[in-house]
């Protein structure tokens, strides 16, 4: 049986990853853990007792996991990857890289730590919005980075019972017109035939799909989208997708080096309603 462990703490924004656990449970049917890390086990507990019963979750006053140590992150990410039946799971408030510096991320940092998939309510997260997960869509881009969490995301989709469908944006230059309007508001059409870009990039689409088919044995829907922000076309494509749940490939970069770099990850989390699983390879990838 799966184990799946929703990281908790005191705090308001912390028990939305109660609901994101009970999402999840509908369909995997595992043993649902309440898990917190403090060096005063005892005291965390009550808190926990107390707060639990002031948010309608009752039920799980006394069925809580208090694990000691003063490190959060190292703790939740050896939980994560204990096991292939281990799942974590928790909510995160999605800061910016820059603001990520200066307040630190527990999520980031299991993220970084975890050689497992972790699935992350952002900031815009909505617990009520989804009955279930019917769709997992992996967002890939080319690269063996991006290719290298399909078996995961394969055995994700697999326990959930939900159909898999790949995503891969094909870059557009904003008209004049758009060009001068904010970023947010920006115009990105996912449907709009786009030339030779868009036929090679089908062309890899389909070519994964049958990829999965031959060595996994599962099915693979495939769309290409247009955008000129990745992340602002993937964003606005899931927020008409129902019970989606979006899949994305990090680094594990921190910070600093997000900032330098970008996140298109970072990003989908920061804007998405609906769950993100970000998983991080392992690496050998391309070895």
């Amino acid at each position: 049986m799966i184990t799946l462990h929703v990281a908790v703490d005191e705090s308001t924004h912390s028990l939305r990853g109660v609901a994101l656990g009970e999402l999840l449970n509908r369909q995997l049917d595992a043993r649902l853990v309440l898990t917190s890390v403090a060096e005063q086990m005892d005291k965390r507990r009550l808190a926990l007792q107390e707060r639990l019963g002031q948010a309608g979750f009752e039920r799980y006053r006394d069925d809580l996991s208090i694990e000691q140590g003063d490190d959060a992150a190292r703790v939740l990410a050896r939980l994560a990857a204990a096991s292939d039946e281990s799942l974590l799971c928790m909510t995160s408030h999605g800061r910016r890289p820059a603001a990520e510096l200066f307040l630190g991320s527990v999520a980031a940092a299991t993220v970084r730590q975890a050689n497992a998939g972790l699935v992350l309510g952002g900031p815009r997260f909505e617990p009520n919005a989804q009955a279930r997960i019917d769709t997992l869509m992996v967002c890939v881009d080319g690269s063996p980075l991006a290719e290298s969490v399909l078996p995961q995301a394969v055995a994700l989709a697999r326990a959930l019972g939900a159909s898999l469908q790949l995503l891969n944006v094909v870059s557009v230059e904003p008209s004049s017109a758009s060009s001068a309007l904010p970023p947010g508001l920006r115009e990105v059409d996912s449907r709009e035939p786009g030339g030779h870009a868009d036929v090679m990039e089908s062309a890899y689409l389909h070519g994964l799909a049958r990829r999965i088919r031959e060595v996994h044995r599962f099915e693979a829907d495939w769309e290409v989208l247009h955008g000129y922000e990745p992340a602002e076309a993937l964003v606005g494509y899931l927020a008409d997708q129902p019970n989606a749940m979006a899949v994305m490939t990090t680094h594990g970069r921190s910070g600093l080096s997000q900032l330098a770099a970008g996140s298109v990850s970072h990003e989908v989390l920061h804007e998405a309603a609906c769950p993100v699983a970000v998983m991080r390879p392992s690496a050998t990838i391309g070895g």
